[in-house]
This record gives C-alpha cells, structure tokens and sequence, in this order.
C-alpha cells in the first residue's frame, strides 16, 4: 500500500471520528440544576416557629368503661435545625410541658403533676438532645425525606435514649416536617392518678409534632 493511499485511509478515519463525536447525543448530567440550586439556597440553620408548630401525645385509657384516646396538645416548641451540602442535624429541642391541654382541665392537671412533680422549674420543659442523624442521603428538598434521629429524650427529670422517625422537605425556604416516638410512661416514672371513671391508663405514649421552621 502506497503512502497516498494510507494517508487518504487517516484523512477518512478521523472525519468520520469528528463526525461521530459532533453528531453524539450529549450524556446525562452528573446532578440535576434544580438539585445544584436547591443545595446552594437551603444551606443554613432553621428555627423552630412556635405559633406555627404543635407537639402532640397520645394515650389510651378506659374511660367510663370505654376505650378513649387521650390527646394534649401544645404549640410551646423551640429549637434548630441545620442543614449544610450534604447533612441535616438538629439542636436540642424543648417543650414546655405546662402548657399541654386535653379536653377536660381535671386531665391537663394530673398529666402537668405527673410531668412536674412538684412547682420546680427544673421539670418544666421536655428536652430532647440529638445524638445522631441516620440519613437523608442528600439535604433536604421539596420533596419529603424521611430519616431518623436519636438521642436522649428528658421528661419529668428522668433521661432515656428515644428515636424519632422525621418526614421533612424543604418549601419555599420553609422547613415543614412530621416527628413520631413511642415512649413508655413506666420508664419515666409517669403516674397518672387514680380515679373513679379512669380504670387504666396505657403505659405506651405517641409522641408526635407537626413542625415548621425558617
């Protein structure tokens, strides 16, 4: 084979290359804008709108020899939450436990007795104290994550590890989540008096919270 003959077969082969790679589809971008965007504009710490947030526990008793569920609730709720380019994490968080009500006054105060044991300010608030955050896998978005949160869980002066299931996203530069626990009113040495029309008290408490945070 000649040298003209060989240089007119490279001359071809790499047209048909620049060809080829001009006339490519383009590749799949490694991260979508709107998550970029979303990254670089949520970065920052949220506090906890109080007016706009409410803590709620749950718990069955027979009551007039019927099943009823005991709800409180409260608005009372203050803390943090930070989220950075790749984490979420919370500060510790407090409720006031005076200021949870139910439907009848004689419940909201056996239930602040029980909590408080006695006027000292010490038991006032329930504290929460994260110790670690097991996902999302990246910050939070407008679409709901759910991940869990553990830490030390304080109620009537009385410490326990709790883990909170949390559903969260991020709208409009608002953070609006849902927290749920299960706790065990016996671990904290939780009371509830007895009278006439309650025959018992459940020893399992929901423990949930609507939050909403900027």
């Amino acid at each position: 084979m000649n040298k003209t003959l060989i240089t007119v077969l490279v001359i071809a082969v790499l047209a048909i290359g620049a060809y080829l790679y001009v006339t490519r589809a383009p590749s799949a971008p490694s991260q979508d804008i709107t998550d970029f965007n979303a990254t670089s504009s949520i970065a920052g710490t949220y506090n906890i709108v109080a007016s706009e947030s409410m803590v709620k526990f749950e718990v069955g008793e027979i009551l007039n020899g019927s099943p009823f569920t005991a709800v409180g609730t409260t608005t009372q709720i203050a803390g943090t939450i930070t989220v950075d380019a790749d984490s979420v994490s919370l500060g510790t968080i407090r409720i006031n436990a005076r200021t949870f009500k139910t439907d009848n006054d004689r419940r909201d105060g056996a239930i602040a007795r029980a909590i408080l044991r006695s006027e000292a300010a010490a038991n006032e608030f329930i504290v929460f104290e994260p110790t670690s955050v097991q996902g999302p896998a990246r910050p939070l978005a407008s679409t709901a994550q759910k991940f869990t949160v553990s830490g030390n869980l304080t109620i009537a002066g009385v410490t326990k590890p709790a883990t909170f299931s949390i559903d969260a996203a991020i709208v409009n530069g608002t953070v609006i989540g849902t927290a749920t626990t299960v706790v065990s009113r016996s671990d904290y040495g939780l009371v509830i008096p007895s009278v006439p029309f309650v025959a018992s008290v459940d020893d399992e408490v929901k423990i949930s919270a609507d939050i909403v945070a900027r």
